[in-house]
């Protein structure tokens, strides 16, 4: 039987190595941001390009005598933006300084993995293939990847560059499909942050990773976007909801501040993530005759189905239920979704009537099943 290679690292008792690389402005410092919450440790090779130019640095002398003096600041550092001017010029000399920088980068990153205890260490490093760091430290290649059109924008915003500098710097480095070539995982990163992240959660998910402890709390109108992003990730899936198109985060904005008085909205957050949502809403608002009443619904992320997030979800949604005077709740299943429907009988549901044709939606009509519990 053939070993999963990441599931062999973990048998030889070492972390698991990712190499995340990309283009300039794609987001890796985002997605390393993420992992890094998840519990991975992170690496950013251009810190530890930082620490190996730096006077004490192992790289500093040939750099300086590769490139003059006047490439060093009163302060004897050496003037990143000078280099800069000098080598993002000309490709010859910008391959002088990889070859003085790169091998000294890669022996103090290979000495961090070394020392690591956590699971996963994340090697961030724009030009991680180029180096040659993926072939002697990673077990696995991550490429974030976005529209030539976002990186200019994102690095407008954040950095002040021109279209025409982002564009020089982008013809110093692999092209995009290249990159992608090598990559044993993509992470597109054209959308919402939020996007991103349920990303980040299916990638560490299919390592086989634990997941921290989610955080079960009442959602706020800033958790409009990470709900959106579940959303469109349970309606784009299918086979979930009667549901048919995605919310925006405008609309979702806007639905968490109308809340009217004893509905809520309980968001779990993993990482900092938003994983699920589960929403108590009164069953009719015309007449007070049943004001008792609540309608529930419950959305996971894939990746963290199976995790608890439901139950821990359900736990503060009927504790808040009783103390608002919800005394039953009631929840409609799709029929062809059967593990929603135990989902629901596991936390006390009992079933109580079927809808025949209730809905129209994935292209053909599907039944409706009811539930309700007494709390």
């Amino acid at each position: 039987m053939k070993v999963h290679p990441i599931r062999a690292v973990q048998e030889r008792g070492r972390p698991i190595i990712i190499g995340l690389t990309g283009g300039i402005g794609t987001g890796k410092s985002n997605v390393l941001q993420h992992l890094v919450a998840l519990g991975a440790e992170g690496i950013d090779a251009d810190q530890v390009a930082h620490a190996v130019m730096a006077p004490d640095g192992p790289a500093y002398g040939d750099v300086v005598a590769a490139f003059g003096r006047e490439i060093v600041a009163a302060d004897g550092q050496i003037d990143r933006q000078r280099l800069g001017q000098v080598v993002f010029a000309d490709p010859d000399a910008l391959a002088r300084l990889e070859g003085i920088v790169h091998p000294a980068v890669g022996q103090a990153i290979a000495a961090r993995v070394q020392a690591s205890t956590a699971p996963l260490v994340v090697i961030e490093a724009i030009k991680l293939l180029e180096a040659g760091l993926s072939r002697t430290l990673c077990d696995q290649v991550w490429v974030t990847v976005c529209s030539e059109e976002a990186q200019i924008a994102r690095l407008a915003a954040g950095r002040g560059m021109s279209a025409a500098k982002v564009r020089r710097r982008l013809a110093n480095q692999m092209p995009p499909k290249q990159m992608l070539a090598q990559a044993d995982h993509i992470i597109d990163t054209n959308g919402a942050i939020a996007e991103t992240c349920t990303q980040v959660l299916a990638a560490w998910a299919e390592l086989g990773l634990p997941f921290p402890p989610a955080e079960i709390r009442p959602a706020t109108a800033d958790d409009a976007e990470g709900i959106a992003a579940i959303w469109s990730s349970v309606v784009r899936e299918g086979g979930l909801t009667v549901v048919d198109h995605a919310f925006t985060v405008t609309e979702e904005r806007a639905y968490l501040r109308g809340l009217p008085p004893r509905a809520r909205l309980t968001v779990a957050v993993v990482a900092g993530i938003v994983a699920g949502f589960q929403s108590l809403d009164l069953y009719a608002t015309y007449t007070g005759a049943m004001d008792h009443v609540g309608v529930l619904g419950t959305f996971v992320l894939a990746p963290l189905r199976g995790t608890g997030l439901g139950r821990a979800m359900s736990r503060a949604t009927f504790e808040y239920a009783r103390q608002a005077g919800v005394t039953k709740l009631v929840i409609n299943v799709r029929a062809d979704n059967p593990e929603a429907g135990a989902f629901y009988t596991a936390l006390g549901f009992q079933p109580c009537g079927r809808l025949t044709r209730q809905a129209f939606v994935d292209g053909r009509y599907v039944d409706d099943l009811l539930f309700e519990m007494f709390l």
